[in-house]
């Protein structure tokens, strides 16, 4: 089982959404995974929708604070933030928000790496992250779809010591690992003639049972498919947006990695 009760350093461990109407997105999420939700007091206004398959969290939901397109968020686990932040910066990353205190659940920040990719790091205190993951409607796979995915794959390597992989063969997928696991892809978009317009992003994965039923309720719940369904040696995937135009990767994986 897919069981999570803490996370090593530079492992993804965490995954919420922001977007501009959260009891929407709440409808739509709950609906396609059949998620319960546990609404959180925030520092300031509003609240944080924390997402439960049964008594395990698995992610979260709440609204912009600033004018932006909705979206998913990816966190990379830490036990030193700060020598993480330093480190980043070292190797060519920038930082968007320096750390702070999340409440009693840990610190945060927000950083960019040197493709211009933003993503969060994460130091738990109260909250280690998702509680489990790689199973059905919960997050399975972290991916960075960039430009400059050599630069981007040593500049993690460098910050985390990630393993990678790379393929032989184009578009030379990377995977990285960690501690013998695997942690997350990395693609590079020019290899396959993405449009410029396309943005890069750290992309998020959720395992569902069967990805045609999955695809068929999300048209039906105002949703839109943007990718035709692909098929790799995992499983089958396709990419789809949600009402509030949030991106998300649906996969239906034939062997979880637990």
């Amino acid at each position: 089982m897919g069981i999570r009760e803490s996370y090593g350093d530079g492992v993804f461990s965490w995954v919420d959404l922001v977007t501009t109407d959260q009891a929407a997105a709440k409808q739509f999420y709950g609906s396609l995974f059949s998620w319960q939700f546990q609404d959180m007091p925030m520092e300031g206004d509003g609240v944080y929708s924390m997402a439960f398959k049964g008594e395990r969290s698995v992610a979260a939901i709440s609204t912009m604070a600033e004018a932006m397109p909705p979206h998913w968020n990816s966190y990379i686990t830490t036990h030193n933030l700060d020598k993480t932040v330093e480190r980043w910066q070292q190797q060519g990353g920038t930082v968007i928000m320096p750390p702070y205190k999340v409440m009693e659940a840990g610190h945060m920040a927000a950083v960019q790496d040197p493709t211009g990719v933003a993503v969060s790091l994460w130091q738990p205190a109260g909250h280690i992250g998702a509680g489990l993951v790689n199973e059905v409607n919960t997050f399975c796979w972290a991916e960075l779809q960039t430009r400059g995915s050599e630069q981007a794959a040593q500049f993690y390597k460098d910050v985390f010591g990630w393993e990678l992989d790379i393929e032989e063969k184009p578009p030379h997928y990377v995977t990285a690992s960690v501690a013998g696991h695997l942690n997350c892809g990395i693609f590079d978009m020019d290899k396959i003639q993405l449009p410029p317009a396309v943005p890069s992003r750290w992309a998020v994965y959720f395992n569902v049972a069967n990805l045609d039923e999955a695809l068929t309720q999300v048209r039906e719940t105002g949703g839109q498919v943007v990718t035709e369904t692909m098929e790799i040696e995992p499983g089958r995937f396709a990419t789809i947006t949600d009402p509030q135009g949030a991106a998300v990767t649906l996969m239906q994986i034939y062997d979880p990695d637990d």
